[in-house]
C-alpha cells in the first residue's frame, strides 16, 4: 500500500493572498501536479490538517477545485486551523455532520487511525479522555493488523523551542494508550511542524511531512515562525509485509 501524507496548506480565504511570501493556492497546485508524477500511484492520500488558514471563516469546498486531479481516496485530519464544524458542514466530511473529527477504517490489509488533536482552539495540540478512552478501545479491537496513526500535532519534541511549546500537550496520555500496542504499530504520522523529522519514541517510528508551503527552521534556537530555505514537498509513505519506508517529495513553486 502507498499512502500520500500531504498537509499545511493553509489555503487562505480568497486566492491571490500571499502569506509569508508564497500565493498558498498555487504551492497546492505545484504540490498535486508533484503528485501526478510519482510512480506507483498512491492507493490513498491523507491530508494531515490546516487545510485553510482560517477554517471558520473558510470555504472548505475550494479542496474540491485544488485537489480534483487527485484520483484516489482522500481521509482528512484537522489542524489548528481548521475548524471541525464548518469542516462537517462541508462534503469533504466523511463521516457528517456529528462527526467527533477522529475515525478509523480498514485499508489494504492495515488498520488506519485518524485523530483530531486540534479542539483547544490555541496552537498547542490535546486529546481529550473520550478520545483517548476511544483510541485505546480501537487500538485493542485492531491488534490483529497494522495500524499507521495520523495526527496534526506531534506527540514528541523536535528540538526546536517555540515549536515544542505548540506539540501535542499531553502526550504522556497518548503514551500509554500507545505504548502497550506497539508492536502492531507501523507509525504514526504528524504534520504541524511544516518541517520534515523522524523519531523512534517509545518503540515506536515517529514521522512528519513538510508543508507544501513556507517551511519552517529546525535549528534549536529559531525563533517563533523564522524560515528556512528548504523546499516544500509532502511524503510518500510505502507500507509492504517486512518494512515501512517513508520517503519526502519536494516540489518546485
Amino acid at each position: 500500500m502507498r499512502i500520500l501524507h500531504i498537509s499545511d496548506f493553509h489555503l487562505p480565504d480568497e486566492r491571490g493572498q500571499i502569506l509569508y511570501g508564497l500565493d498558498p493556492y498555487a504551492c497546492v497546485q505545484a504540490a498535486v501536479a508533484a503528485v501526478g508524477r510519482v510512480f506507483p500511484v498512491p492507493d490513498l492520500a491523507v491530508v494531515g490538517g490546516d487545510m485553510l488558514n482560517a477554517g471558520e471563516s473558510g470555504d472548505y469546498g475550494t479542496l474540491n477545485d485544488v485537489l480534483v486531479p487527485l484520483s484516489m481516496p482522500i481521509h482528512y485530519v484537522l489542524g489548528n486551523h481548521d475548524c471541525l464544524d464548518v469542516f462537517n458542514e462541508s462534503s469533504l466530511s466523511l463521516r457528517g455532520a456529528e462527526s467527533p473529527g477522529y475515525y478509523s477504517c480498514d485499508c489494504h490489509g492495515c488498520h488506519l487511525v485518524m485523530l483530531y488533536t486540534a479542539g483547544t482552539g490555541h496552537g498547542y495540540g490535546e486529546m481529550d479522555d473520550e478520545q483517548l478512552a476511544w483510541l485505546e478501545k480501537d487500538l485493542v479491537g485492531s491488534s490483529d493488523r497494522p495500524v499507521l496513526i495520523f495526527a496534526h500535532h506531534p506527540p514528541v519534541d523536535v528540538g526546536v523551542a517555540w515549536l515544542d511549546r505548540i506539540k501535542l500537550h499531553n502526550a504522556d496520555a497518548f503514551w500509554r494508550v500507545v505504548e502497550p500496542h506497539a508492536v502492531h504499530i507501523l507509525g504514526v504520522f504528524v504534520a504541524h511542524l511544516h518541517l520534515q523529522a523522524t523519531w523512534v519514541h517509545r518503540g515506536v517510528f515517529v514521522a512528519s511531512c513538510p508543508s507544501v508551503c513556507w517551511q519552517f527552521s529546525g535549528n534549536a534556537d529559531a525563533a517563533k515562525a523564522e524560515l528556512s530555505d528548504e523546499p516544500p514537498g509532502f511524503n510518500v509513505i510505502d507500507v509492504s509485509d517486512e518494512q515501512v519506508v517513508v520517503r519526502t517529495v519536494h516540489h518546485q513553486l
